[in-house]
């Protein structure tokens, strides 16, 4: 089966009911994102939630080899039915749509299309949990991620050297940046016994994780150990992850973490973030209550001539190419969306459908 190429169309309605929405990040590669987010899946597994994942690697995608499906997924119409993978657990990536040794050569807008795909047109049913393992950077499909994929919180990777931090700390300004609330740190690579019971070495250098904890003021989730069977298990396709394992020092640590995720309750914003309480039409304005009190009427006429597009606003300078001069004052909105946590997308009748406003901005207005 080959993976339809994104359409600008509607999408159909959504038989999904998913209570949680994680955001698996680090910024950079190599920090061993993607097997967390495969033990942690594991994990919440073990504690009998129901668990999806979305591997958003679209140009390396490498989970199918961690986690190998037991019925591969397949087309419904429009949508797309998840793979199923040990344990029910229920898996889209690209990895299911191109050979092995394939390059995925394909332009940013394309990846983001197929990214929208996997969050618009995939039946994932009924899910406690959808873990979106998030590829390295900050660019476009990040962003796309951030604004159409309904994110409850996200989770932070990192080893424990200051050069892992360096980018690390980029992804979590960039979370702050669209409001996905930072739900902990889970240290990687974090230690190493040489023998059971043995003294801890770190080859990797100490206290990273726990200095990212303390700067965020978020809980460290858990340590885990560099640990060989965790490599021969992502290499192999097996569960670190079962009945039999369970005293393990790294799968208590995943555990652990599943856990304290498990208590948190995610449903709720965080007190920093400007949210929206209330949006309404009166009298041919936007009114927008915002979650600290402010109360404000917006002519759409205003909204247009300050929309921060790329059309709007040249991006090289900074200069406005729309002006007061070239704004209908009779302009009205034909469609309005928000965008992830912290921003309004307005479909003016003029035209004008891709100005991203976000709560910050029109509370400055």
């Amino acid at each position: 089966m080959s993976l339809p190429l994104y359409k600008e169309k509607s999408t159909p309605k959504r038989a999904n009911s998913i209570r949680n929405v994680l955001a698996i990040g680090a910024g950079k590669g190599g920090v061993g994102k993607s097997a967390v987010t495969v033990n942690l899946a594991l994990a919440l597994r073990q504690m009998n939630f129901s668990v999806g994942i979305l591997d958003a690697d679209v140009y390396g995608p490498s989970m199918r080899k961690m986690l190998p499906e037991e019925t591969s997924p397949r087309q419904d119409g429009e949508m797309l039915i998840p793979a199923q993978c040990f344990s029910g657990i229920s898996m889209i990536s690209m990895a299911y749509f191109r050979k092995t040794s394939e390059a995925i050569a394909v332009r940013s807008p394309i990846a983001n299309g197929i990214i929208s795909q996997f969050l618009e047109q995939v039946l994932w049913g009924t899910l406690d949990y959808l873990l979106i393992d998030f590829p390295p950077g900050t660019g476009d499909i990040q962003l796309t991620l951030a604004q159409k994929g309904k994110l409850s919180g996200a989770v932070i990777v990192t080893t424990p050297q200051e050069v892992a931090l360096i980018d690390v700390r980029k992804a979590i300004d960039l979370f702050k940046q669209v409001q996905v609330p930072i739900l902990g740190i889970i240290e990687n690579m974090s230690y190493y016994r040489p023998f059971p019971n043995s003294e801890k070495l770190t080859p990797f250098g100490s206290g990273g994780g726990v200095r990212l904890a303390k700067e965020t003021g978020v809980e460290l989730l858990g340590q885990i150990p560099l640990d060989p069977e965790l490599c021969r298990t992502a290499d192999e396709g097996l569960p670190l992850i079962h009945s039999n394992n369970l005293e393990s020092e790294t799968v208590q640590q995943f555990l652990k973490a599943a856990k304290k995720l498990s208590l948190m309750p995610l449903d709720k914003k965080s007190e920093e973030a400007l949210s929206i309480q209330s949006i309404s039409q009166e009298n041919e304005a936007l009114h927008i209550l915002f979650s600290d009190g402010l109360s404000k009427n917006y002519r759409w006429s205003e909204l247009q001539k300050s929309c921060p597009c790329a059309g709007c606003v040249d991006e090289a300078t900074g200069l406005r190419r729309l002006t007061a001069l070239h704004v209908n004052a009779n302009v009205k909105a034909n469609h309005i969306e928000q965008v992830g946590r912290y921003a309004l997308k307005i479909h003016f009748s003029s035209g004008c459908s891709s100005g991203i406003y976000s709560f910050q901005h029109l509370h400055a207005m």
